[in-house]
C-alpha cells in the first residue's frame, strides 16, 4: 500500500484530490476525469519512465530509478526502450541497495515471466538476504518450474542452514511435490454454523487471479443477503495484485482465509479513491482477542490452532484457507476492500479489464465520467449492503474455488446457497 502514496509527490495537483458534491450528493474525484488522467498518464510515461531512465542509474539517483519501475509496473508499459533499461538495472545489482533490488524484482516478475531468468538466478545464488532470495525463487520457479525446484532447495540448505523464517517455510512447501487436495465442502463453510453470529463477505476468486471473483454476503442470522427481486446479492471483485506475486509476499494476491472485518474508513491515497473502504486485518496484523471479538484472548498469543479453531472441520486440513494466517505472520498488513480510481484502460490488454488490480487488496470495480463523478460502483454496492442490514464488523472469506479461465458467476454457487438457506 505505501507505494501508492510515492506517485502523489508528483501528481500535478495540489488540492485535495477527493470531494464530495454536497447538493447532488453524488461522488466526485478529480483525478478521475478525462483531463486528469491523460496528463497523469503522459507525466508517468515521459518524466518517470522516460526522463528518469535516461539518467545512469548510480547511487544518487537509485531513488528516480525506483519511481520509473514503479511506474512501469502500475501501467503494465513494456518496449524496447524499458526492456533495455531493466537489463541495464540487472546489470548493476550488486551495487544496488536491497529496497532496489526488492524493486526490481517486483516489476520484472509483474511484466515478464521468463525473460530475465538468468539475471535472477544469478541474484537468487548472489543474495543474503531471505526476503531477496524468496522473490527470486518465485521468479525462477515459475519459468522453470521443473527444473528449478532441486536448485532451490538446495540452495536454501547451503545459504540458509538452520533458518526456520516463515516465509522459508512456506517456500519450501511451495517447491515440495506434493499431492493436489480437492476443494472442501463450499456448503460446510456457507453454514449458518460457521462463525455463526457474525457478518461474513464471501469473495469467490479462481486461483488463476487474472479473472474476476465474487462477491456474496451472509447475514449475522445465518441467511445470505438477496436483492430487491429476490434473487442473491452479487457483485464482481479482483484479488489480483499488479505484481502476480504469491499470496505470502508483501505487495502479492490477496491471500486466501479468514480476515477480520472491523469497520469502514475513506482513502486519501491516490489509486483507492472517496468510496468508503471496509478495513480488514490480517491474523498478527491485530491481536487474537480483536480478531476473535473476544476479550477472554487478551495477552493471547496467536497459533495456527487458535486460527483453526473457525474453521469447520472439514477445512481442518486445506492448506488454502490458511494463507491469511501465513500472511499475516509473514508481517503482510493493509490489505482491505476498496474501490478504485485507477483509470482502467490501462490494462485493456489483460483479461481481467476493466476492473483493475491493487497491491494485494480486494477491489472493487468502479467506473467514472469523464467530468469525475462516479457513475457505478461495485465498492458502493457492498456498503450499502453492509448498512442495510446494520453491520459494520464481522468476517471476509476468500476462498479460490478452481482454475477456471473466466470470471466466477453466481450460477455457480446459487444452488449451494439455496441448500444452505433451507
Amino acid at each position: 500500500m505505501k507505494r501508492y502514496f510515492f506517485i502523489i509527490t508528483f501528481f500535478i495537483f495540489s488540492v485535495s484530490l477527493f470531494a464530495q458534491q454536497a447538493i447532488t450528493d453524488t461522488v466526485y474525484s478529480k483525478v478521475t476525469t478525462k483531463q486528469a488522467r491523460q496528463q497523469r498518464y503522459k507525466y508517468l510515461v515521459d518524466t518517470t519512465i522516460k526522463q528518469w531512465f535516461a539518467e545512469p542509474l548510480n547511487d544518487d539517483n537509485e531513488g528516480d530509478w525506483n519511481e520509473a519501475l514503479w511506474s512501469l509496473e502500475l501501467l503494465q508499459y513494456k518496449d524496447n526502450f524499458t526492456k533495455q533499461k531493466l537489463a541495464i538495472a540487472w546489470n548493476n545489482t550488486a551495487q544496488r541497495s536491497d529496497y532496489f533490488q526488492k524493486n526490481l524484482l517486483e516489476t520484472t516478475y509483474s511484466l515478464y515471466k521468463k525473460e530475465f531468468k538468468t539475471q535472477v538466478s544469478n541474484l537468487m545464488r548472489q543474495t543474503h538476504s531471505v526476503g531477496i532470495f524468496i522473490r527470486c525463487a518465485e521468479y525462477v520457479l515459475r519459468a522453470d518450474s521443473v527444473n528449478a525446484r532441486i536448485k532451490i532447495a538446495s540452495l536454501i540448505k547451503s545459504k540458509f542452514p538452520g533458518d526456520s523464517s516463515v516465509g522459508l517455510q512456506i517456500l519450501k512447501s511451495r517447491i515440495a511435490i506434493k499431492k493436489h487436495q480437492s476443494l472442501p465442502p463450499l456448503n460446510d463453510i456457507f453454514s449458518a454454523d460457521f462463525l455463526k453470529g457474525q457478518t461474513v463477505i464471501y469473495s469467490l476468486q479462481r486461483s488463476n487471479r487474472n479473472y474476476a471473483g465474487l462477491v456474496i454476503i451472509r447475514k449475522p442470522d445465518g441467511t445470505f443477503v438477496k436483492d430487491s427481486s429476490g434473487n442473491y446479492f452479487h457483485t464482481a471483485q479482483l484479488a489480483r495484485a499488479i505484481t502476480d506475486y504469491p499470496f505470502y509476499i508483501t505487495n502479492g494476491n490477496t491471500p486466501q482465509g479468514i480476515l477480520r472485518f472491523s469497520g469502514f474508513d475513506v482513502s486519501r491515497l491516490l489509486y483507492i479513491g472517496p468510496t468508503q473502504n471496509l478495513q480488514l486485518q490480517l491474523p498478527y496484523e491485530t491481536t487474537p482477542d480483536a480478531f476473535f471479538a473476544d476479550s477472554t484472548l487478551i495477552d493471547s498469543l496467536w497459533s495456527k490452532e487458535m486460527y483453526a479453531s473457525l474453521l469447520p472441520a472439514s477445512w481442518k486440513n486445506y492448506s488454502g484457507i490458511y494463507e491469511s494466517f501465513y500472511a499475516g505472520e509473514m508481517g503482510r498488513t493493509a490489505v482491505i476492500m476498496h474501490g478504485t480510481t485507477i483509470d482502467p484502460e490501462f490494462y485493456k490488454t489483460q483479461t481481467y479489464y476493466p476492473q483493475t488490480p491493487s497491491l494485494g487488496c480486494l477491489c472493487s470495480y468502479e467506473e467514472w465520467d469523464s467530468s469525475g463523478f462516479r457513475i457505478s460502483s461495485n465498492q458502493q454496492q457492498i456498503v450499502d449492503i453492509l448498512n442495510s442490514i446494520g453491520s459494520s464488523n464481522g468476517y471476509v472469506v476468500v476462498i479460490d474455488i478452481d482454475n477456471k479461465k473466466k470470471n466466477v458467476d453466481i450460477g455457480e454457487v446459487q444452488g449451494l446457497l439455496d441448500e444452505v438457506s433451507k
